[in-house]
């Protein structure tokens, strides 16, 4: 399936008719659409899903209404009420070797209460009135409705289908529409209604009535489990909206600061003990100057104030020696003298103690105003230098902590007053309020979805019990007892078979889609390989070593690529000729991921691509590298004039 045109009118923020031509060549798949948010790109994708699928459609802003409402809705506001609103799409689809163009026509008029959409179908150029009317059960042909998903999704919401619930119930219904399975199914149908129809045949007319109201309660149950199954689905795809909401959200409040309110009192008691840490920090500074400190300003003066202590301590040990060594030094000249020393002699000793004499004097008459004793000068030096140090220590923490003070006030300055975000944190409170909800009423579900199967077995095995009891004593009886018997048999064989054919095709299902993950993963090591389970189809990551591995361990990004792998191996094991579209393909990816989607799956994803990207996305070098596969760009825009949405040619 090839798609040749898509037109739209009245839909959406589409006013009027507007028509775009989608068709590609072989080498170069892709179809560009570049678009701001709330442009219509999502509109698109809608609009493609909506005329193929009508009321099965899984349309982004439908929500829990019902059909009609949401048709009604959907028209542009803007255009006149007389007219109505349309889509078209053309296609080639080809089997075997006849390749066919259709062309299916979805309008409605909202002008009635009850709002209701009207299909034509052509087939080359000619209506074709059974395709028309059976056009839900054809669709499935081309696009069946539970593989939509591997060609028709959101970048930004897949990394949901990375947990392995929601990839667990996507694999399965991939692998049994690949291998035909629902046929299978279909068949135990069949059987069962075939069994029941032998059984009933040979009832008296005593237990008639019993059984009449057993099966009755059989349809209303299987009712109920349909109704639940499908509420339960409808409720999880609105809590994937709400969590990709809730996100968006998140980020809102944090480029706006608000996350920071609830720090405001961390972050003023934090400011406040640094504040009397550098109170303390002062104080003992202080006290470090109060004592010996101011001494260390004047260390020539103390220098100066020592020498003269000194001398004053020599004065006054040579006036106390001063009388003593005048006696001693007569005894000695007069002993010299006695002992008829020469006279030269005697004249040089007389000449040295007279200089030596001149030096006493000059001690002597030194000016003594210091009076002290040198001792108190013991350990200044030692003391001086202990408070040097211990000073520059409380002045390099008085900067480390003068740096956290500013610190601190500038996130306080950082944190936004509460009126001005409030907005944003009422929305995300509604938002994660609205999530809960959905969880509770999810689980709540589950429990009575579990309930009403159990009941509906009960029912199964007491219509079958009350049947064979009815059926046992006649021939005819017996006869059916054996059809029965021999159904049950077939339906266990079935089994086995469909269990043998997808444990065979798991394995290659598997290889596709690590392969497709190792294509799309920056990271050479992160995974060795997957593992799917043929009974759950859960899927198991394996790390270097083999062991199991969660996907929590990833990051959003890489959760993202994991999907993409997930869909992008379904989608090629499924051998079907299908177009791939996405809407913000790059989502909340980094440069190095972005760059692989870019190079190894945009351009091989399928034969027929069209992305639908924000102008944050493929831009720049991105945009370069995909040049090459691009067959045509459009740039959807908002016309205020026109009150519309409009397509041109062109990227941004």
């Amino acid at each position: 399936m090839i798609i040749k045109r898509l037109e739209i009118e009245n839909f959406g923020i589409y006013k009027g008719h507007h028509i775009i031509d989608l068709r590609t060549t072989a080498n170069k798949p892709i179809v560009l659409f570049g678009g701001l948010n709330g442009g219509g790109k999502t509109t698109f994708l809608d609009a493609l899903q909506l005329v193929l699928y009508g009321k099965h459609a899984k349309c982004s802003n439908r929500g829990h209404q019902s059909y009609s409402k949401f048709l009604a809705s959907s028209k542009n506001r803007h255009a006149p009420d007389n007219e109505i609103v349309e889509l078209t799409l053309v296609f080639d689809h080809t089997t075997e070797t006849d390749t066919n163009e259709f062309k299916i026509i979805r309008n409605w008029n909202i002008n009635n209460k009850e709002v209701k959409d009207y299909v034509t179908v052509f087939c080359n150029q000619k209506e074709d009135p059974h395709l028309t009317q059976y056009w839900d059960e054809f669709v499935s042909e081309f696009i069946p409705l539970s593989l939509s998903d591997l060609f028709f999704f959101d970048g930004e919401k897949i990394e949901n289908l990375a947990h392995q619930d929601r990839s667990a119930d996507l694999i399965k219904t991939g692998i049994e529409n690949l291998l035909g399975l629902d046929l299978l199914t279909q068949l135990q149908i069949d059987l069962n209604n075939v069994e029941r129809k032998r059984q009933s045949d040979n009832l008296d007319s005593s237990v008639i009535s019993k059984v009449a109201t057993l099966e009755a309660e059989i349809g209303e149950q299987s009712t109920i489990v349909s109704s639940l199954k499908k509420d339960i689905a409808t409720l999880e795809n609105h809590a994937s909206d709400t969590n990709i909401k809730i996100n968006k959200s998140r980020q809102k409040i944090r480029h706006a600061g608000a996350h920071l309110i609830e720090e405001r009192d961390t972050l003023k008691f934090e400011l406040g003990a640094i504040e009397e840490k550098i109170k303390t920090n002062i104080t003992e500074r202080v006290k470090l100057d109060a004592g010996c400190g101011p001494l260390g300003l004047i260390k020539n003066l103390i220098s100066a104030t020592k020498k003269q202590v000194l001398k004053e301590e020599q004065a006054t040990q040579a006036t106390v020696i001063k009388n003593a060594i005048n006696e001693y030094e007569s005894k000695i000249k007069q002993t010299l003298r006695n002992e008829n020393v020469t006279q030269e002699a005697l004249s040089a000793l007389e000449a040295t103690m007279a200089a030596m004499a001149h030096e006493r004097e000059e001690l002597a008459s030194t000016e003594c105003y210091i009076g002290a004793n040198i001792n108190i000068f013991d350990g200044l030096d030692e003391k001086l230098s202990l408070d040097t140090r211990t000073r520059n220590t409380l002045l390099v923490h008085k900067e480390q902590l003068l740096e956290q003070q500013a610190l601190f006030e500038k996130k306080l300055e950082a944190i936004p007053d509460y009126e001005t975000v409030q907005h944003l944190l009422s929305e995300l409170a509604e938002l994660e309020a609205e999530l809960k909800n959905d969880v509770v009423l999810i689980k709540q579900k589950q429990q009575l979805l579990q309930q009403a199967e159990a009941r509906a077995e009960v029912l199964n095995t007491r219509y079958s019990n009350l049947l064979t009891k009815q059926n046992k004593d006649t021939f005819e009886q017996k006869r059916s007892i054996q059809v029965a018997e021999h159904i049950g048999k077939l339906k266990n064989t079935m089994k086995s078979f469909a269990d043998e054919l997808i444990r065979e095709n798991v394995t290659g299902l598997e290889k596709h889609i690590a392969t497709k993950f190792f294509d799309l993963s920056r990271k050479a090591n992160l995974i060795t390989g997957v593992k799917i389970c043929p009974d759950s189809f859960r899927l198991t990551l394996l790390d270097t070593n083999n062991n199991p591995m969660t996907t929590s361990r990833f990051s959003a990004g890489e959760r993202q690529l994991l999907a993409i792998a997930i869909l992008w191996g379904l989608a090629e094991a499924s051998g079907k000729e299908i177009p791939t579209v996405i809407d913000t393909p790059l989502g909340r990816l980094d440069g190095k991921h972005r760059t692989k989607l870019i190079n190894n799956y945009f351009p091989k994803a399928s034969s027929q691509v069209i992305l639908l990207s924000t102008d944050e996305e493929i831009t720049g070098q991105y945009y370069t590298q995909l040049k090459h596969a691009i067959c045509r760009e459009y740039h959807i825009s908002y016309n205020e004039k026109e009150q519309t949405s409009t397509f041109t040619e062109g990227y941004f």
